[in-house]
């Protein structure tokens, strides 16, 4: 891939580094590679393309280290602490509702529950913390990862304050690695002007689909995401998408019958994931 800078794609699970940090990260034995390129999904995507950054980065070594935002208990935490000095994993561990089974409180005491793989407890630290106020002194971390996350902490002023969190605990030179949920539909950007006039969704898609206020239009990303801070993106950003993968978008909120999870649809309104990284 020319950047890691970018919107999931199909394709994407053609590029061999990709793939292997894919099956690093998910631990997956040889037998399960067949399997992985059956069920591509996006969130495994995320992970991979993040860590992937950073070690392109130049992060993912024993002397750097980590901070996870909103990170539960997710496969990137515990594959971290086999490659940095320290990683410290966030989120509202008090939260133990079936939608947001990744920050289950047993987090704080029994990791190991959730490892995928083995991993170094003691390069492990988990705190209840908000993603919007990090307790930690400026210039901290070597490097900040949040996977679908950002969208979820209260609204677009709300993520651009984690953001600017994000860049302050940074060192000079630190990598911010962050996956958010994007529009991918010129239908999109018609709810957005819509909402700009109206203040909000029309009330017939708003007032049953709440979740369409949490995605980004690429303009909002720029606005609230880039914009926001002084960090600059590692590789340019790419906002294409293929056709062929628009068609095969999944329906929300039946996706988890699906084999392929690239991009989903609800009422004809399409989204996925994007992936950037940012350099302090």
């Amino acid at each position: 891939m020319e950047s890691l800078n970018k919107i999931c794609a199909m394709a994407d699970w053609d590029d061999p580094e990709l793939l292997e940090m894919m099956k690093d990260v998910l631990n997956l034995d040889i037998g399960k590679y067949p399997e992985l390129l059956e069920t591509r999904h996006r969130k495994h995507w995320e992970w991979a393309i993040g860590m992937l950054a950073m070690k392109k980065a130049g992060k993912m070594d024993n002397n750097c280290n980590f901070l996870g935002i909103g990170s539960g208990s997710e496969a990137p935490v515990f594959y971290l602490t086999n490659h940095a000095k320290y990683v410290f994993s966030t989120d509202l561990y008090t939260i133990t509702s079936r939608r947001w089974k990744e920050a289950n409180t047993d987090m704080l005491t029994n990791p190991e529950r959730f490892a995928p793989s083995q991993f170094n407890r003691k390069r492990l630290g988990v705190q209840i913390m908000s993603g919007t106020n990090i307790h930690f002194d400026d210039n901290t971390f070597d490097a900040v990862f949040s996977y679908s996350s950002i969208e979820h902490f209260g609204g677009k002023d709300a993520a651009a304050k984690s953001m600017k969190e994000i860049e302050r605990v940074l060192k000079p030179g630190g990598v911010a690695s962050i996956a958010t949920e994007i529009f991918v539909c010129p239908e999109s950007r018609e709810l957005y002007r819509e909402r700009k006039i109206h203040c909000q969704f029309p009330l017939r898609l708003f007032r049953r689909y709440s979740i369409f206020s949490e995605m980004f239009t690429h303009e909002e990303l720029e606005q609230y995401l880039l914009a926001s801070t002084n960090m600059k993106p590692l590789w340019p950003i790419d906002y294409s998408v293929e056709k062929s993968d628009l068609e095969r978008a999944v329906n929300y909120p039946n996706s988890k019958t699906d084999k392929v999870h690239i991009f989903l649809n609800l009422k004809g309104i399409l989204w996925g994931s994007i992936h950037i990284a940012l350099v302090k």
